[in-house]
């Protein structure tokens, strides 16, 4: 249930992703990133501890 939320998160954390600079484009990309790559590996810590920067 938490990585599907995780997931949705992150999707959400992408609208506008166009309208922002560039810096800040390549930041939320990278963070979703490697929400989508923690859930994706089963990655255990994702569930217990989050990842830095992503709301819970």
């Amino acid at each position: 249930m938490r990585r599907t939320e995780l997931v949705a998160e992150a999707m959400v954390g992408l609208d506008s992703l166009e309208e922002l600079p560039l810096e800040e484009q390549t930041a939320k990309l990278t963070e979703a990133q490697a929400v989508l790559q923690a859930v994706l590996n089963n990655d255990p810590s994702i569930t217990q501890l989050g990842i830095p920067g992503v709301a819970r």
